[in-house]
């Protein structure tokens, strides 16, 4: 997804203004779902870190007439070496982000411009995304990731052929006053006289937290545009994926947004709120200090003593 104009990265993740210039209020939608428990991940961090520590001796057996030097540059800097090896599922994750935006501005181009993108412009959006942030600096195969790009699209194309969305909005923001959020979906669409929110993905699979995702836009209160303008929100009967996966073609899934869901996101957007280095209280000198300590962060007893 591009970068909404409303948007900022802070170090308690992206969040939106409700104005031009104003201060960061919200979360975004994708940070509230973002505080999930991610446990699964810590081994495949471990298993990414062990794959670039093997493909780095690989390196030294195709090059045995280099190995001294190397082994002798790992000794000296065994603290970059280690950051290097550590730092392999979060490059091979800002890759795959990367790439994730590339096609989700293919699409939205070819959603408002109604014509599917050329190779030249395809090209031109490459060249665009890596001035503007660095992606694919270090692509090697231009050609290649031209090509992966251009099959996402036949995907794409496939879609809208067999689905015959009617586009209301395209990378609209939208935002929860009750709930305290905002975030933009890929788009608002029509299909089958029925109102849904559709979010492009390029991940290997659709996984089910994306209903989190989905159930907060549609139970977004307001339509938020770049300018500040605020616009009704309309019913929206569902959330959807249209999933482009890495070897073609395409997969509309359907995600649950019910109130189950919904009470999850409102749970996780509370957990965002929780600021748990307010939690450690000031040191006690004495049993008494301690005790009331404790009892000030009791409810109703703020006013003792």
């Amino acid at each position: 997804m591009t970068s909404p104009k409303l948007s900022a990265d802070t170090p308690r993740g992206r969040m939106y203004r409700l104005e031009p210039d104003g201060p960061l209020m919200y979360p975004s939608i994708t940070t509230v779902a973002g505080m999930r428990a991610k446990d699964h991940l810590q081994g495949w961090y471990a298993t990414m870190a062990s794959k670039r520590a093997l493909e780095m001796y690989a390196w030294l057996d195709r090059n045995p007439e280099r190995a001294p030097a190397e082994i002798a540059r790992v000794s000296r800097d065994k603290w970059g070496t280690q950051k290097r090896i550590a730092a392999a599922a979060e490059e091979y994750t800002r890759s795959a982000a990367d790439f994730g935006t590339f096609v989700h501005t293919l699409c939205e181009l070819w959603g408002t411009n109604g014509t599917r993108p050329d190779r030249a412009a395809i090209t031109e959006v490459a060249a665009q995304q890596r001035e503007a942030s660095g992606a694919f600096a270090a692509e090697r195969d231009l050609d290649g990731l031209l090509d992966r790009a251009a099959q996402r699209l036949d995907g794409y194309g496939a879609f809208l052929d067999d689905f015959q969305p009617e586009f209301m909005e395209v990378e609209q923001t939208v935002v929860n006053h009750t709930v305290g959020y905002a975030g933009t979906t890929d788009a608002i669409v029509r299909v089958g006289g029925t109102l849904l929110s559709a979010d492009i993905k390029t991940s290997k699979k659709v996984r089910g937290d994306y209903a989190l995702q989905g159930v907060a836009v549609v139970r977004a209160e307001q339509l938020l545009d770049d300018d500040g303008t605020t616009r009704e929100m309309p019913e929206l009967t569902g959330a959807f994926v249209i999933h482009l996966p890495e070897g073609g073609g395409y997969a509309a899934v359907p995600l649950r947004t019910g109130d189950a869901e919904f009470e999850v996101f409102r749970s996780l957007r509370r957990s965002w709120s929780f600021a748990p280095e307010e939690c450690a209280l000031g040191k006690a000198m004495d049993p008494k200090a301690l005790l009331l300590s404790l009892l000030r962060t009791k409810d109703g007893l703020d006013a003792l003593g």
